[in-house]
């Protein structure tokens, strides 16, 4: 052979291990994707049924939490239900102050202007702890920091200027507000009993590394968010040594081994929280979680996970959340492992709004039903519950068979209670009335909305053939009565819930409340309402087709 036949066999051969490589790579990708996929399929298949074993679920802790900025509850009817939270296994309770907590000194303005009394707060942590219920306060040290960065004296503090969530954690001034706000809230809480446990927040961080000072840093986003923690812990154990510290998990959520490799120090436990009522977790991270942590939390919702404005529950999707919770944990073992891993706890979050800035979500009162039922649930889980092997049980059978007696009995309802719809009507206990009106207030809403998107009530284009001066007259005195009869129910809504809600919640929260449930209706009714009253007045009308009817509506508008 010659030369240069030589060469081009050792060209082709190299061509061909090339593709051999490539091909094999190719293939063991798809292969490794297969797996984890059909893996995380595989036990993600115990969120359809019940788990059928009688083995009970390990949760040291279950805590409740209460989530008070800006909508606090009156003390006193949080200590009414603190009885309920201790019959129903309760041992703790996530008190999130926001701008609720009572801050002194430079903090001062964090605090909103009804933020709960110093005195009436210790006694109620003081009647809680000798109740056996720990305290663990929540304050937020990285994002959700609206209640201080919005105001003018740390505004400059912000990661970026244009969203007041953020904090940007290169700043001597942020190290030094959380600082304050952590020395505070510790030796609040101290002075009564010292802290087991503390939770920083650190969810949802959405402006991270953005500002100049971070970013001369040259630190990825995890290594910036690593930093902060370090700080906040330091921060925390010279406080209070022993303290705990909590984190909201979703920073981590995606990062892979390597990228968590500098928190392997890291003395924190992570909260995975999921409120869908169909689960999304992912074990890849619990994994990542279990080789990093000491301990791992997980967190539900029964209420503030079904819609910024929702005025109850959605009780199915609350129970699936809980349900799908503890089927998923039950017998849970990590790859390679053969002991069952035990969760530390479980905090059913409360949310009363999604952020500082969003409107206020379902009440507490009109959530304690969805909050039983979910205790109960535990309750039963924790104890263990004997499944045949040949039965299957989905939530609403699992719900008939177990809890449903007790939910009953607890809630005085004279009728059968389902899952798929608590109808509180056949129910008398304390807070059915504030449910029931606002269950009322919903079926009346809807109304309302069908009313002006229907074609035969021409509500929808009542402005524009009032601009041009064509609306039949008959129908125009129809709807003046409906508008009429549906702003006397507004504001009899409007007063009769006040009423309602004055036992829970002070004036303020009160007043925030309604309106944001009747001001937008009210006024696109009582706008329609005045314009039928000028129509009204109409005594001739022009020939058709109407005259300079394109400008005059966009004069109008």
């Amino acid at each position: 052979m010659t030369r240069r036949q030589i060469m081009r066999c050792f060209a082709i051969m190299r061509s061909i291990r090339i593709k051999f490589f490539v091909l094999t790579f190719s293939l063991l990708t798809i292969y490794l994707f297969l797996f984890y996929f059909f893996i995380e399929k595989w036990i993600n298949r115990k969120n359809d049924s019940v788990g059928q074993s009688s083995v009970g679920l390990s949760l040291k802790h279950v805590v409740v939490h209460l989530d008070l900025k800006g909508s606090p509850p009156k003390l006193k009817y949080l200590e009414s239900l603190l009885p309920v939270f201790k019959y129903y296994g309760v041992n703790g309770l996530l008190m999130e102050y926001e701008d609720m907590f009572p801050y002194e000194g430079d903090l001062v303005n964090i605090s909103s202007r009804n933020c709960y009394d110093k005195n009436e707060l210790k006694n109620f942590l003081n009647k809680s702890v000798n109740m056996g219920i720990e305290i663990i306060p929540l304050i937020q040290t990285f994002g959700h920091m609206e209640h201080a960065l919005k105001l003018q004296e740390f505004r400059q503090l912000r990661e970026s200027q244009k969203f007041p969530d953020s904090m940007c954690p290169s700043k001597a001034g942020s190290l030094q507000l959380v600082k304050e706000m952590l020395t505070q809230v510790i030796n609040f809480h101290a002075s009564i009993v010292p802290l087991n446990h503390i939770h920083i927040g650190c969810d949802e961080v959405y402006h991270i590394n953005k500002c100049d000072k971070c970013r001369h840093r040259n630190l990825t986003n995890i290594k910036l968010f690593y930093k902060h923690l370090q700080t906040l812990e330091t921060t925390i154990h010279e406080l209070s040594p022993r303290t705990t510290v909590l984190i909201w998990d979703d920073m981590l959520r995606g990062k892979k081994g390597l990228q968590l490799s500098s928190m392997d120090n890291a003395d924190v436990e992570p909260v995975y929280w999921d409120y869908k009522p169909r689960l999304t977790v992912s074990h890849t991270d619990l994994l990542n979680y279990h080789r990093k942590f000491k301990n791992i939390w997980i967190a539900t919702a029964y209420k503030g996970a079904d819609g910024r404005v929702a005025t109850t529950p959605n009780f199915k999707n609350r129970f699936n959340n809980h349900i799908a919770w503890l089927n998923f944990i039950l017998g849970y073992k990590f790859g390679g492992e053969s002991k069952v891993y035990d969760f530390k706890g479980i905090i059913l979050t409360g949310w009363s709004r999604y952020s500082h800035m969003d409107p206020l979500c379902e009440l507490l009162p009109a959530a304690i039903p969805s909050l039983v039922i979910n205790l109960i649930l535990i309750q039963k889980m924790k104890k263990g519950v004997v499944i045949n092997e040949a039965e299957t049980l989905d939530s609403d059978d699992f719900f008939s068979k177990y809890i449903q007696a007790e939910f009953n009995m607890r809630f005085k309802c004279r009728n059968m209670i389902y899952v798929d719809d608590f109808n509180s009507a056949v129910c008398n206990y304390e807070n059915s009335e504030i449910y029931n009106e606002l269950k009322n207030y919903n079926f009346f809403y809807k109304n309302i909305k069908d009313k002006f998107i229907n074609d035969n009530a021409i509500l929808a284009s009542i402005n524009y053939y009032s601009q041009i001066g064509n609306i039949n007259m008959n129908t125009a005195q129809i709807h003046l009565s409906w508008c009429k009869d549906n702003l006397k129910k507004l504001s009899n809504f409007e007063e009769k819930f006040r009423y309602l809600m004055s036992v829970y919640y002070e004036k303020d929260v009160v007043d925030e409340y309604v309106m944001s449930k009747t001001y937008d209706t009210t006024k696109k009714i009582w706008n329609v309402w005045t314009t039928l009253k000028q129509h009204l007045k109409t005594v001739k009308w022009d020939r058709r087709p109407i005259q300079n009817n394109i400008t005059m509506i966009l004069n109008y508008v």
